[in-house]
């Protein structure tokens, strides 16, 4: 990495720092001077978005006069939502395909990464350097409890790297995983990073030899960290960050009890790794208003006020110009914080996330379907103190296999497991019509395709019309 790159990622990371301090109002000024420019710019070089905003005054318009996008709109008119007209569908295909090519610039200038496809056909997602630089500069910054890098932390951090394990299943063009393969190039001369397996049979042995002062992994891989503490020993460990997999209560609360650092819970998704850094002081994790725009809305799309449980959210991206996502539609349920934050930041604040949306099942009443959240089998476990880990899968429409490990050296027998288990179920309300089949199994490992430990698995998905 050049001098060069290195202070233009530092001059960025100054430039951010700040704006979690400054007033609603500017943050706003801001914001809406960068989606006037996103937009314009989407609708000159997208075709996609220059038929949705015909008709519309791009130079004086409202957010809520610009309609919505989806995945399955964005996936089956992928290129037409390019604003680089180079770019063709079966090229990229192939790039990723060739799994040297991670690490790797599409037309020297795209990071290419892509969703899993467990919802369906997978998303292609494509984003240039700058917008990875604001998102390594989002994490360096607001992503950093230990304090605002200035002048002389650069020169320190420039001097003395900070030492970054990150600990992955394996390598891949997920989203997450792709941006991590650029991170030596975009952050390089400021940290040193260790790159980890999960499943290599030294990684303690690693850690303990690499001393990282910030350990990134998966919710479910901190966790099993967690109860090998005692072998560990990471003097100079000051943060964890849990990246791609949702951070339940009791897996947070288990990892600070034995590292006994921050954990940050940082939400985002995979066409907008920028969106937020989580809150060490409040918890949840505070929007990067400046760079994206979240909105919590209803069924109907109309906006939810803070303190109240939204239906799904609209994420607007305002770093990506390559792949505009304007007001993309994502099915998860957040909640945004009422109260201002001890933290001294002033940028808005999602208090928690409800549920994902790929963390549903539908069960069907005999009359109508309906939803049951992971929150569900969360609460029904929370209190199961010798459970590790589950899983939930739905075999039929109103049968669900539940999947538990258990801690090491628990007293608890599969026996005792499955009736405690079934008990605190029937204690939270699930349907006496839906069937529950509990299993103990000695591990439960992430998605062999993913990498992402996934607790909530339909086998036969939603129904065609959810109102029958």
């Amino acid at each position: 990495m050049s001098f060069l790159h290195s202070f233009r990622f530092a001059l960025l990371v100054t430039r951010i720092v700040h704006v979690p301090q400054w007033r609603p109002t500017r943050v706003e000024r801001l914001q809406r001077r960068r989606l006037r420019r996103l937009v314009r710019f989407a609708a000159e070089r997208s075709p996609l978005y220059r038929e949705k905003y015909r008709g519309i005054d791009l130079n004086h318009f409202e957010l809520s006069q610009l309609p919505t996008t989806n995945k399955l709109e964005v996936v089956t008119h992928f290129e037409e939502s390019l604003t680089d007209r180079r770019i063709r569908r079966a090229d990229v295909e192939r790039f990723v395909e060739n799994p040297d090519n991670l690490g790797r610039w599409f037309l020297d200038r795209y990071a290419v990464s892509h969703t899993s496809g467990t919802q369906g056909q997978p998303l292609m997602i494509l984003q240039d350097r700058r917008a990875l630089e604001v998102f390594f500069a989002a994490m360096c910054s607001r992503g950093n409890p230990s304090g605002k890098p200035g002048v002389i932390e650069g020169i320190r951090r420039f001097l003395r790297p900070v030492r970054v394990a990150i600990v992955t299943m394996r390598r891949g063009f997920y989203p997450s995983g792709s941006a991590i393969e650029f991170m030596p190039e975009i952050v390089g001369d400021f940290v040193h990073i260790q790159r980890l397996s999960s499943v290599q049979s030294d990684l303690i042995e690693r850690l303990n030899d690499f001393q990282p002062n910030v350990l990134v992994s998966y919710a479910s891989v901190l966790e099993a960290l967690a109860v090998q503490a005692e072998k560990l020993h990471l003097k100079k460990l000051r943060q964890i960050a849990n990246i791609s997999e949702q951070l339940t209560p009791r897996a947070g609360r288990r990892i600070q009890a034995a590292f006994h650092v921050a954990l940050p819970d940082h939400y985002a998704t995979g066409e907008c790794l920028l969106l937020s850094n989580g809150c060490p002081t409040n918890g949840g994790s505070h929007i990067n208003a400046d760079w994206a725009i979240f909105e919590v809305v209803d069924e109907n799309y109309r906006p939810v006020p803070p303190g109240q449980l939204g239906k799904k959210i609209l994420v607007t991206n305002l770093a990506n110009t390559v792949q505009p996502f304007i007001r993309y539609e994502v099915g998860d349920q957040v909640m945004m914080a009422v109260e201002p934050c001890r933290c001294g930041s002033r940028l808005p604040r999602i208090d928690h996330v409800e549920g994902r949306a790929a963390e549903t099942f539908w069960i069907f009443d005999g009359t109508r379907h309906q939803l049951v959240s992971g929150g569900l089998f969360s609460a029904a476990l929370d209190s199961l103190h010798e459970i590790r880990e589950w899983q939930a899968i739905q075999t039929e429409r109103n049968r669900v296999k539940v999947r538990m490990e258990l801690l090491p050296r628990a007293s608890m027998t599969p026996a005792s497991a499955r009736e405690a288990f079934l008990q605190a179920l029937a204690e939270h309300e699930l349907p006496s019509y839906v069937t529950i089949d509990v299993e103990v199994v000695p591990q439960l490992l992430p998605d062999q395709v993913t990498s992402k430990f996934r607790r909530m698995i339909s086998e036969i998905g939603p129904p065609d019309d959810p109102q029958m």
